[in-house]
């Protein structure tokens, strides 16, 4: 076999060898303790291949110049879903870019690329990229013909990130369907004269690493784009385009589906809710479908984790089950073969052997039909790259889709509540908190499950100079802990600056959360943990202060040296202090009604709240600045 020597310029040979002398000093510094050094040479050699753009783009000099688009003219007042989804993506991206140093700048062609999946799902390392990935400055495209039919100019177009932007027209497409860098084109919007949306069906990158640890939330799941865990052999710019023809409703193998009894309704059921119901085309393909009792063995018998349960884990094993082929396999070919290699749709290898058995990837071949379209279907006994390895790593991703065993006690019918108490009850941060709801009678108003709590820790009772709570839950006191209770899931990613939420106990709790910084309060109170899965029954996030405290003052109890006794030298274990500490908010009296005996009022009509309804996820209110 021969071998040809690469042939490097010197100019990358030189850039190839700086860097490596910057990570030599790096882990040079790592091993002395050094670390301003190691982030000193890190940053260095990041900003060494941020600047590293393709001098062959046409726009490269304005990718460099780290520039936005000017948004003068933009009319705000649309009511389409389309504009919206456009409005959020600017809102919610464009921010995090000013803060590294991109700025406006009139008159500069530029295109946005919207992705369909929200921006706030985005993890925040990954932020910055995801949104360069999706802005193209220096061109409008107005033409998808004029991009595709000149190879110099389709060539010379970079993103943001320095990735080249390629328009292809789908072959054998009856509905003139168009690709942007493989993901399908649904429409486009014009913002001003400089500025044009073309809106994709997906996002753009590379799907080796998953912008998010989680599931990337989409605003449509029509148009969920699935984060397998590992998914190889795939690119951005030049990946194998999966067509998108026709609906699956008409398709052979969904009619096949439809008419099979039984054996085959888990996968049907899991195939018409992927996008996988998008792609099926008129070529050819081998399709294995697991039996119904392969799926099951990796249901939980009572309560635990289901794989399946998370769709873009689901979607992405339904890929892998997909072969493109030339010719669609007969089982009489496997028996006829010692071994047969196929990639399948998700970049995946499968293996034939035909002796003794047939098998693909050593799960035996149970039965095959031919589709009216001559496709092939074989029926295999088990789920193909679904182990318990894969599992316990998709279970540690997703602990809020594991479900629980059912409780009959604390209060049976609020297993949100039991399972969050007998979890804090084990816990020494929470003895004050467990001890009042095992008291308060609020499991009538936290019933079921979908719920967020903030839990005060211990010392935010020390804190406030409490040493332990009375055992005598006053109506204040349970309004005062319900106010710790939002009803619906709030995730980490849903925690933005400045939203306000209602509680279940009738007040609001204000969201104030710093870009860049790990930072985030809830009213007077900061968040010390985040994201503690209580099953999918709902979070709880741990906090070190008490929302709304004063409701508590006259339901607490003084141990015989309260902090007035500390700083005054005053006795008595019965009277109340009445020195706050410097660092303790006081909440403001605007929030209590004097007429209404301590109910809150928001100010503002409840007709300017939004009224979308988004399940699990909790609604924000109208926001609004909080009297200081």
């Amino acid at each position: 076999m021969s071998h040809k020597m690469l042939q490097v310029p010197a100019a990358t040979l030189l850039l190839l060898m700086s860097l490596l002398q910057l990570v030599a000093a790096a882990t040079t510094a790592t091993g002395n303790g050094d670390t301003t050094a190691t982030a000193t040479a890190t940053a260095t050699a990041t900003s060494i291949m941020e600047r590293q753009i393709d001098s062959g783009l046409k726009n490269a000099k304005l990718i460099e110049s780290k520039l936005l688009p000017d948004l003068v003219g933009m009319q705000r007042n649309q009511e389409d879903d389309k504009w919206q989804h456009i409005y959020r993506f600017i809102d919610d991206g464009f921010p995090v870019l000013e803060l590294y140093g991109y700025k406006t700048k009139p008159d500069i062609p530029y295109t946005l690329i919207i992705p369909k999946i929200d921006v706030r799902s985005i993890e925040k390392p990954r932020l910055k990229e995801f949104m360069l990935e999706h802005l193209v400055p220096g061109k409008v495209f107005d033409s998808y013909n004029t991009a595709s039919n000149g190879k110099e100019e389709e060539e010379s177009i970079g993103n943001g990130n320095g990735h080249k932007i390629v328009f292809r027209k789908l072959e054998k497409s009856h509905n003139n369907v168009w690709l942007l860098n493989g993901q399908q084109i649904l429409y486009k919007l014009r913002i001003n004269e400089h500025l044009m949306a073309i809106i994709i069906d997906g996002y753009l990158g590379d799907r080796k690493s998953p912008y998010s640890k989680r599931n990337i939330q989409e605003t449509n799941n029509r148009y969920n784009d699935p984060q397998p865990l590992e998914q190889p052999n795939i690119t951005n710019a030049h990946a194998k385009v999966e067509p998108i023809i026709k609906e699956s409703k008409a398709s052979p193998l969904m009619s096949f589906l439809a008419n099979m009894k039984t054996g085959t309704k888990v996968f049907q059921h899991f195939l018409s809710k992927s996008n996988l119901t998008r792609i099926m085309d008129d070529n050819a393909y081998t399709v294995l479908i697991p039996s119904d009792n392969a799926f099951q063995r990796w249901h939980p018998i009572d309560w635990g984790f289901y794989p399946f349960s998370v769709p873009e884990f689901t979607e992405s094993v339904l890929r892998n089950h997909f072969l493109p082929m030339q010719r669609p396999l007969r089982i009489a070919d496997v028996k006829n073969m010692d071994q047969t290699v196929v990639h399948t749709m998700g970049g995946e290898e499968v293996v034939f052997h035909g002796q003794p058995t047939p098998t693909v990837n050593n799960v035996s071949i149970m039965s095959e039909y031919t589709l009216s379209n001559g496709n092939q279907v074989f029926i295999i006994s088990e789920v193909l790259f679904v182990s318990e390895a894969v599992v316990s790593k998709l279970h540690q991703m997703h602990k809020d889709k594991e479900t629980p065993p059912l409780l009959a006690f604390p209060w049976f019918g609020a297993q949100f509540l039991s399972h969050s108490f007998l979890a804090l009850e084990r816990d020494s941060r929470f003895t004050q908190i467990t001890r009042y709801l095992n008291n308060a009678e609020i499991a009538p108003h936290i019933s079921g499950a979908n719920y967020t709590f903030f839990v005060p820790e211990d010392k935010a009772f020390e804190k406030l100079g409490f040493d332990r709570l009375s055992d005598d839950a006053s109506q204040r006191g349970i309004k005062m802990l319900l106010n710790h209770f939002v009803r619906g899931r709030l995730y980490n990613r849903d925690l933005r600056d400045n939203e306000v939420y209602e509680t279940i106990g009738g007040g609001h709790v204000k969201i104030t959360r710093n870009p860049g910084s790990n930072y985030t309060s809830v009213n007077n109170a900061q968040i010390t943990e985040s994201e503690v899965f209580v099953y999918n029954l709902g979070t709880m996030y741990y906090i070190d202060d008490i929302l709304y405290s004063h409701m508590l003052r006259d339901h607490i109890t003084k141990s015989t040296k309260t902090r007035s006794d500390r700083n005054n030298g005053e006795a008595g274990g019965g009277s109340r202090s009445t020195i706050r500490p410097s660092d303790v908010e006081i909440v403001p009296n605007e929030f209590e009604s004097e007429h209404n005996g301590g109910d809150y009022a928001i100010h503002g009509d409840d007709d300017d709240f939004e009224d979308e309804i988004i399940t699990p996820k909790a609604l924000p209110v109208q926001i609004y600045e909080l009297p200081k």
